[in-house]
């Protein structure tokens, strides 16, 4: 698109917006284009001469500030670093020089399974509502995320595939189905799997994480949420199963670091493996002093 001779401010408003039309061409979901257009815009606000017009030291000052966790600050850095490497593109040049270049990138901090125990699971699924219980069954069994339950179709579940059309990332992926899952979906009508208990219509994937996530607290005293029964399938099949490719592939991670939180050793696992140490000190507690 031909640039314009405008304003700083309106300049650099629009290239924010061709940037963002940019993620669009590349299919990016409008909750990534608008969490991007979010961060760009409090960049350009916070900055003294507008995004357009910053210098490496601006920036790191900006992303380093103390009030913003290491997982912010590295959403931020993927965001900044994704748009000036696209504004000083050779083809079509917004700005001249890239002054993410030279920073040191900013790498999310390690996540911690947080899985729902067997029993919170094993109430749920015979004590909750519906939909509240197929939502919990299809998070727990297939691994899906809120916004992948809000976008499944019954036209998208066989008895032997169910297609996520639209992952995390705008990814599509399938995966073998669940028996109990297939049982609970199969007579379903077509259109969405995930209706909202009120009108039938699609439920968002907002309403389908907080909507549950209310509905099994106040109706079950479980304080848990569609995405610990994700997490269950994640520790318990790594448990199990102990191949990390597995574990990637039944949560749909592109890269197998995403599923490393998986496979972390339990409390009870690192109890046992010290209680196994040979007891060298003199001190009769372990098995060698016995």
């Amino acid at each position: 698109m031909t640039q314009t001779q405008l304003p700083t401010d309106a300049r650099d408003m629009q290239i924010i917006d061709e940037y963002l039309e940019h993620l669009r061409r590349k299919e990016c979901t409008e909750k990534t284009i608008g969490g991007r257009r979010g961060i760009l815009t409090r960049l350009n606000q916070d900055m003294p001469h507008g995004l357009g017009q910053v210098s490496r030291d601006e920036l790191e000052r900006w992303l380093h500030r103390d009030d913003w966790s290491q997982n912010t600050k590295a959403t931020y850095w993927r965001a900044i670093h994704s748009f000036y490497g696209w504004a000083v593109d050779p083809d079509d040049p917004w700005l001249t020089a890239d002054p993410t270049a030279k920073m040191e990138p900013v790498v999310t901090a390690d996540g911690i399974a947080r899985p729902c125990t067997d029993e919170e699971l094993r109430r749920v699924l015979a004590e909750a509502a519906q939909p509240f219980r197929l939502w919990a069954l299809i998070a727990a069994y297939q691994g899906l995320r809120c916004c992948e339950i809000s976008g499944l179709d019954r036209e998208h579940v066989t008895e032997r595939q169910l297609i996520v059309v639209k992952g995390k990332g705008g990814r599509p992926r399938i995966h073998d189905t669940d028996p109990g899952v297939w049982r609970a979906v199969k007579d379903l009508p077509n259109g969405p799997v995930a209706r909202r208990p009120d009108n039938g219509e699609r439920a968002s994937a907002h309403y389908v994480g907080v909507s549950s996530q209310l509905h099994f607290l106040r109706h079950l005293k479980i304080n848990t949420s569609m995405h610990r029964f994700r997490h269950w399938l994640g520790v318990t099949l790594q448990e199990k199963y102990r191949d990390i490719r597995v574990t990637q592939e039944a949560l749909g991670h592109r890269s197998v670091t995403s599923t490393q939180i998986y496979t972390r050793a339990t409390a009870e696992q690192l109890r046992a493996a010290r209680a196994m140490l040979p007891r060298l000190d003199g001190d009769p507690a372990g098995p060698s002093g016995g």
